[in-house]
């Protein structure tokens, strides 16, 4: 009795060991796929100045971002090969640019005061 009751606890955990097994790689599956997500980064600046701008609004397939402290935004998941984006920010000229998304390369804007 005692053999059929190791030889049952056995077999259970070494099932439970094989089905958490399956779940981390289907885990890691996932995890690939998100890391192959296009990203769209760039950084604002003052055209005269050549400082950065913060808080600039980046506005791309319904999706708003704004610039950090530093000018920097990042956009994701935009799909397409080519993508329209607008920045604007309060007393500077909004600009609208056609991106090409092929070129993974982190985009510089410059912005012009009115």
């Amino acid at each position: 009795m005692k053999k059929v009751l190791f030889i049952s606890l056995v077999s259970f955990l070494f099932f439970s060991v094989s089905v958490s097994a399956k779940k981390d790689q289907s885990a890691e599956a996932k995890n690939e796929t998100v890391d192959k997500t296009v990203v769209l980064k760039g950084l604002v600046f003052d055209n005269l100045t050549n400082e950065t701008l913060a808080g600039a609004v980046i506005t791309a397939n319904g999706q708003k971002v704004y610039t950090d402290l530093d000018g920097n935004f990042a956009l994701t998941n935009l799909g397409g090969n080519k993508c329209q984006i607008k920045v604007s920010l309060i007393s500077y000229v909004d600009k609208t640019m056609e991106i090409d998304m092929n070129n993974m390369e982190p985009i510089q804007i410059k912005l012009q005061q009115r």
